[in-house]
C-alpha cells in the first residue's frame, strides 16, 4: 500500500457490523459470506459483503483484528459519497471475480468503466471521493480521483483558471500578483 495514504481512525463511518447472511447457506466447497453494514454521516445503511470491504486496507484491518467490530465516531462522509464508494468497490470485486478467462479484457473493461464513473461525476463529488478513498486507503480510487483532479488543472490555462476551478481565493495584492508573476515568467510562457 502507497505509504502516502494516511488514515486517521475511521472518522468517516459510524458503524461497522457484521451480519450473517440468511440467503446463503454454507457448503463443503463454500463458505458462508459475511456480510457488514456500513452507516454514514447522514444515516445512510450500505449492506456490503466481504469482498467489498477487503477493498480499503482501514476496513480489512479492522475485519482482521475484531470479530465484531463497531467503530463510533463522528462521521464524515455522506451517504452519497459512500454510496460512490461502495459502487466502485463491488464493480472491482465483479470484475477480478470474473477476469478469469480473460485478464486483458476485463482490464480494458474496467478501465472503461472506471473513465465512465469519474468522469460523470462534478469536481466537489470527485474532492469528497478523493478524500474518502484516502481514509479508507483504497489505492485504486484515490490513484483514480487524484487523476481526475490532475486532468482538471492541466486542462486550465492559467493561474486563475486553477484558482477559480479549486475554489482558491488569491490573497496577493495586485501589486504583490504582479511581481510574483515578473518574477517566474518563464513559467507562464
Amino acid at each position: 500500500m502507497d505509504s502516502s495514504l494516511h488514515s486517521p481512525p475511521l472518522p468517516f463511518i459510524r458503524s461497522l457490523s457484521f451480519l450473517s447472511s440468511p440467503t446463503q447457506q454454507s457448503t463443503t466447497m463454500e463458505k458462508e459470506k459475511k456480510m457488514f453494514v456500513l452507516k454514514s454521516s447522514d444515516g445512510e445503511s450500505f449492506e456490503v459483503d466481504e469482498a467489498v470491504v477487503l477493498q480499503s486496507q482501514i476496513l480489512s484491518n479492522l475485519v482482521e483484528d475484531c470479530e465484531t467490530a463497531t467503530a463510533h465516531k463522528t462521521a464524515e462522509v455522506t451517504g452519497k459519497i459512500l454510496a460512490k464508494v461502495v459502487e466502485y468497490c463491488k464493480n472491482h470485486v465483479a470484475v477480478v471475480a470474473g477476469s478469469e478467462s480473460s485478464s486483458s479484457s476485463s482490464g480494458d473493461a474496467l478501465k472503461k468503466w472506471d473513465a465512465e464513473f469519474i468522469t460523470q461525476m462534478d469536481l466537489s463529488t470527485v474532492y469528497d471521493l478523493l478524500m474518502a478513498a484516502n481514509y479508507l486507503s483504497i489505492e485504486g480510487l484515490f490513484d483514480l480521483t487524484c487523476q481526475r483532479v490532475a486532468d482538471e488543472i492541466a486542462a486550465c490555462k492559467d493561474h486563475k483558471e486553477i484558482r477559480a476551478k479549486l475554489g482558491i481565493v488569491s490573497d496577493y495584492t495586485a501589486e504583490e500578483e504582479a511581481e510574483v508573476l515578473k518574477e517566474n515568467a518563464w513559467a507562464f510562457d
